[in-house]
């Protein structure tokens, strides 16, 4: 059986939802039919995540949104390593991928993570992105989107061959999460009785961060005892450590944590009060450790939470929901103990086999185009 080579390209500067898929894809894909390369567009952490895993790693420098100067190293790359298909994550690999693939006459792929119009800081950022993106679609041989609201999205800009699948969610494995709650409680000086609220992502505006303080700020007038876990980091940390400050909230900062799911068990709710999220694959961890989740009914999110049943849905950006929603969750054990048992009982249809199959499924496709 012939073995395809298949390059995944992405911009590798940070560790997020886009990174975790891509590595899961490059662990998990059949060996026996395909050999996964990768193609890293910013010098980080995330190339030697993959060399840990010991996925063959090239870094090619791209300094800027419009440079095209690593499209010849991508090129001799390519035709070094007989890449048979090149799979792209993001808008700036998205651009040079898809150049390089029709230079060489490959297919090329590409996988939605999010909404372009909310990754970038600035307005003129987005709609550089987006424009860039429409001017190179039509090189795409298809495309892939973690949710059904991105592929109506990409649609509405002229993408074709869409299919949806979902990210995939290996289990993870909370041996005692009484223990693993009082160990990272202890080890980050957060109280033991502290009723703690907390969220991992990005520091970034489309995460809605802000409208968490804003949150934890309310409520702190009924519940006192009140902390915020914040896991992550970004461009926005210390505009928002200001304003932690600024409202004496008791909060914690960790940064960047390799296996932030580890803090889940130490949270009393989980929140995931974004903007915009493509899928939300940390909804599927949250639902593992058993803490109830209050989530935006945005994006993606709607498709792995069903309103009221796996987690509570509020508006994007209702402050005021939020807290009603985190008020009846502390105030209502029952109510908690019932979300975290339908989402203990959602989590596994969507499983890493099903999302690795699908994917397996397309590369063979368009292999044989």
């Amino acid at each position: 059986m012939k073995i395809h080579n298949i390059l995944h390209i992405i911009g590798g500067g940070e560790i997020g939802g886009a990174e975790q898929h891509v590595i899961s894809l490059l662990k998990g894909i059949d060996r026996t039919r395909f050999n996964p390369h990768l193609l890293c567009l910013t010098h980080g952490p995330f190339s030697n995540l993959a060399l840990e895993n010991k996925i063959p790693t090239q870094t090619c420098s791209m300094r800027y949104p419009l440079d095209l100067s690593p499209l010849p190293n991508l090129i001799r790359y390519t035709q070094q390593h007989r890449i048979n298909l090149v799979h792209t994550h993001g808008s700036r690999a998205n651009l040079l991928g898809r150049l390089g693939a029709k230079w060489l006459g490959l297919p090329s792929l590409t996988t939605v993570h999010s909404s372009l119009a909310h990754d970038y800081l600035s307005p003129w950022s987005a709609r550089i992105a987006l424009g860039l993106d429409r001017l190179t679609l039509p090189l795409t041989s298809g495309i892939i989107t973690v949710s059904d609201y991105l592929a109506e999205e990409v649609a509405a800009r002229g993408g074709k061959n869409i299919v949806t699948i979902y990210n995939g969610q290996p289990p993870i494995s909370f041996d005692d999460p009484s223990f693993s709650r009082q160990q990272f409680r202890k080890q980050w000086d957060i109280p033991a009785d502290a009723l703690v609220l907390g969220t991992i992502g990005r520091l970034h505006p489309t995460k809605g961060q802000t409208h968490l303080i804003e949150t934890a700020g309310r409520l702190r007038c009924r519940f006192p005892n009140l902390h915020l876990l914040l896991i992550g980091d970004g461009p926005i940390r210390q505009n928002l450590e200001v304003e932690l400050k600024r409202k004496t909230i008791p909060y914690t900062l960790t940064g960047y944590l390799p296996q932030a799911y580890e803090a889940l068990p130490a949270m009393d709710i989980f929140v995931l009060p974004s903007i915009s999220e493509g899928m939300g694959l940390v909804l599927l961890e949250a639902m593992q450790a058993g803490v109830p989740i209050v989530a935006s009914a945005i994006g993606g999110i709607p498709e792995v939470i069903r309103a009221g049943k796996d987690g509570l849905l509020v508006p994007s950006g209702d402050v005021t929901g939020f807290t009603a929603a985190c008020t009846s969750i502390l105030e209502n054990p029952d109510l908690a103990k019932s979300l975290v048992h339908s989402g203990q009982d959602r989590w596994p249809m969507f499983s890493m086999a099903s999302m690795l199959h699908k994917t397996e499924q397309v590369y063979m496709r368009l292999l044989d185009m």
